[in-house]
């Protein structure tokens, strides 16, 4: 809470005036090589007395560092919030263009000190922290409060996470943004304790680890372009101290590691992720500056382009070493101790960082500022400054035009060699699903003479192939020629060009991103950035099947469509359904009375009981028909019904192994469910050899279902609705899990006879034998009537 008391006016007046002087005056907080330098503040600092309650935040590390939400685009005037963490941690809305109070925390929560030993944003509402070794959540819209996290059991001190900006509004770049992972760093892999969240940070489960990982943890990230987690663990043998990345493809299954790199064991490994999903990372302690472009599996040196300024080729080290970074999806700034700022660009082929300007003073000071990106090629080093009228802070604010400074190095850099690179896919979110493909366009100008020429790469390729062509495309209108770069994007397993080893699992899904950059374009180019796409081998969101419904009761007139909406019910005996779908029968039960739901089901189709059937299901994308699904599926009535069976056996389907039916897949669950036993994820074709199935029951009934193939469902003798579940198990189908429900209507079934048919038999058979014997005898015993009446005459 705040409590607001009011100044003298004259107080106020004169604190407006001598800040608006400074202001008009500029303010020289040292000499760095500023393209604008103001001292920033609000007029509200000066009006009121400000009390702050609660503990004051304070960041644990030595040097203060900024983090700022990455999807600038989602925020009102395309300025993201950021946070400053030092002595005082600060929270800003508009690029620190006002005076703020510093974040406080409840005492109901923390005590003092109240530390911050790692921050992140989360989607576009909060931020999660880690003080004092628990997890909070602050919320900071639509208001502002806190919370603590559910299910950490232990301390951590480290918060990671991956903030997806394609298309926030997709389920699967919001499920990024929403995975969170905390951990405590330092410590011995085996006795290490990982949590993770997929709600945002409101609860957290434990990670399991794998027994096959040693060493110390470092740090752990959730590598979305590599479909992966990666952890950092270092090692020290022989007083040598290297560090490496390993990966897990699920959560507890050791998968591969890369390259190692040497560190000093006694510094601090700092680690930013820039923005984008492209798999950059920058690793740097004061001795050591490293850059990876594919999410760790290999690291190189950053090295330094030689000026008047700065002949070396490596960054200041040891004490004069790096202290602070800042990086977009595109630039990067670093900032050492002895107060010299680099610059450089984010490209394919790592182009070497240049010194842009450095602090001209005499004061040696180890205390290092923090750099901020404002827009592309704008770069801001931050101070705040305390106010000495109220508890405000204002900002001094020195704002580099890097183009004008990269302009005055000596000697001259290398000049842009490319004047066109656009493509319509830039910054967008694709779905790719099985068996598709998709296509993209690269417009490319080069300058004549340089001979550049455009790279394409995935983050993934275990997952996303591609193959590409660069085609001349007429000329500009200044006479330059044009190329068109066209690009064919589709899933690893399917390309043809990867080994079986190679590729990711067929049944799995993953992402990647896709860039198309220039080789080695150098530090000139600021506003020519990478073309950048995220991929998923996913489910589309908008992908679904459909019933293909030819004939209804409803247009046949059998059933009025407003009786079926009116509360309708129909009747299921008790001698045709199994509650637990076993297809039990004979069980003492009593008849289902079942309401019927139009809304979900609309008209049944209508079947002659005696004709088999076979249901065609359509595929729909974006509510267009695509194509009528070719893959196999099963079904089964939703509640519990089982007078129906299938027309083949598993020889006639010409299986040459056991088919799977519900009842084996019923077995592997402990609780039979339907809805879940079978799927795209366990099913296994009979139609492919297989060692542990071989056919032993070639007579057993095949009760997979195909469009293409003969197998059709053969109903009883009875009339009334069915309620069947269509799932699609085909493994290469699709990534998505479909399914439909639908209503069938059986008719033309007679009422089964009330006589008994054995007895009927046995009757006339005995009708038969006893008008035989009656034809043999009774002749004779005529003849011999006669005989005896003569013998009396």
């Amino acid at each position: 809470m705040i409590q607001t008391t009011a100044l003298w006016k004259s107080v106020a007046c004169l604190a407006i005036l001598v800040r608006l002087l400074m202001c008009l005056a500029g303010v020289n907080n040292g000499s760095w090589p500023c393209s604008r330098e103001r001292l920033v503040y609000s007029s509200q600092s000066f009006h009121s007395r400000i009390v702050v309650e609660g503990v004051q935040l304070r960041y644990r590390g030595t040097d203060p560092m900024m983090l700022q939400h990455p999807c600038g685009n989602s925020f009102v005037g395309g300025i993201s919030p950021a946070i400053y963490l030092g002595e005082k941690v600060f929270l800003s809305f508009d690029g620190f263009e006002s005076s703020l109070l510093p974040m406080t925390i409840p005492t109901t929560l923390a005590t003092a000190p109240a530390l911050v030993s790692a921050a992140v944003f989360v989607q576009e509402t909060l931020i999660v922290l880690a003080i004092n070794g628990k997890v909070f959540i602050y919320f900071y819209k639509p208001s502002q409060s806190w919370k603590q996290t559910k299910g950490i059991n232990s301390p951590v001190t480290e918060i990671t996470n991956t903030i997806c900006c394609y298309a926030p509004s997709d389920p699967n770049c919001d499920n990024i943004s929403s995975f969170v992972l905390a951990y405590d760093e330092d410590n011995l892999i085996p006795d290490s304790h990982i949590f993770y969240s997929e709600d945002g940070g409101y609860t957290f489960q434990s990670l399991p680890m794998s027994p096959l990982l040693e060493g110390t943890l470092v740090n752990v990230y959730n590598f979305v372009s590599l479909s992966r987690l990666g952890i950092l663990v270092s090692k020290t043998e022989a007083n040598v101290t290297t560090a490496h990345f390993v990966y897990n493809l699920i959560y507890n299954i050791y998968s591969h590691q890369g390259t190692p790199f040497d560190i000093d064991g006694n510094e601090e490994l700092m680690v930013t992720v820039p923005p984008g999903l492209r798999g950059v990372i920058i690793l740097w302690t004061k001795n050591v500056f490293l850059l990876s472009s594919n999410n760790g599996l290999t690291t190189e040196n950053i090295t330094v382009f030689p000026t008047e300024d700065y002949p070396n080729i490596v960054l200041p080290l040891h004490d004069q070493g790096v202290c602070n970074v800042a990086a977009t999806s595109n630039e990067i700034a670093a900032l050492t101790k002895n107060q010299k700022l680099f610059y450089g660009g984010l490209d394919i082929v790592l182009s070497k960082m240049v010194l842009i300007g450095d602090k001209n003073t005499s004061d040696i000071s180890t205390y290092c500022e923090v750099l901020m990106f404002d827009k592309t090629g704008m770069l801001t080093i931050l101070s705040p400054v305390p106010s000495n009228i109220s508890g405000f802070y204002n900002f001094h604010k020195c704002i580099i035009n890097l183009q004008d400074r990269l302009m005055n190095v000596q000697p001259h850099l290398s000049p842009c060699p490319v004047e066109i690179l656009t493509g319509d896919f830039h910054n967008k979110m694709y779905y790719i699903d099985m068996k598709q493909q998709l296509h993209f366009n690269v417009t490319f100008v080069p300058k004549p003479g340089t001979g550049a020429f455009p790279y394409v790469t995935v983050s993934n390729p275990h997952a996303l192939g591609f193959r590409a062509r660069l085609m001349q495309d007429g000329y500009t209108i200044d006479g330059n020629i044009q190329f068109s770069l066209q690009i064919i994007l589709l899933p690893q397993h399917n390309s043809g060009m990867a080994e079986s080893e190679f590729h990711d699992e067929v049944v799995s899904a993953g992402m990647s991103t896709l860039t198309v950059d220039i080789y080695n374009k150098g530090i000139f180019c600021i506003d020519m950035h990478p073309l950048t796409a995220l991929i998923a081998m996913d489910c589309p969101p908008t992908k679904h099947i459909r019933l293909f419904k030819n004939i209804t009761v409803c247009n046949k007139g059998l059933f009025n469509q407003t009786n079926l909406q009116d509360n309708f019910s129909y009747i299921i005996k008790q001698d045709v359904y199994d509650p637990r779908f076993l297809g039990r029968q004979h069980l003492d039960q009593e008849d289902l009375n079942v309401s019927y739901s139009y809304e979900h089901l609309g008209c049944p189709i209508l079947l002659y009981y005696d004709s088999p059937w076979l249901p065609t299901l359509e595929l729909w994308e974006d509510d267009k028909f695509v194509e009528y699904v070719s893959a196999d599926f099963v079904l089964f009535e939703t509640n519990g019904m089982h007078n129906y069976d299938y027309l083949l056996t598993a020889s006639e389907a010409k299986c040459i192994s056991q088919p799977q039916n519900w009842s084996t897949m019923f077995e592997w669950q402990l609780n039979p469910d339907p809805h879940t036993a079978w799927s795209r994820t366990n099913y296994e074709s009979c139609k492919v050899p297989s060692v542990t199935r071989p056919l032993e029951s070639p007579a057993i009934k095949y009760q997979v279902l195909n469009l293409n193939e003969e197998n059709k469902i053969i109903f009883s003798q009875y009339n009334g609705i069915y309620v069947f579940k269509v799932i699609v198990v085909d493994t290469i189908y699709s990534y998505c899990e479909l399914s439909t429900v639908f209503s069938v209507y059986v008719h033309g079934a007679f009422p089964k006879s009330q006589i008994n048919v054995a007895g009927m038999l046995i009757g006339v058979l005995i009708l038969i034998l006893g008008s035989i014997l009656m034809g043999y005898f009774f002749p004779k015993l005529l003849h011999l009537g006669g005989n005896e009446k003569m013998k009396f005459l």
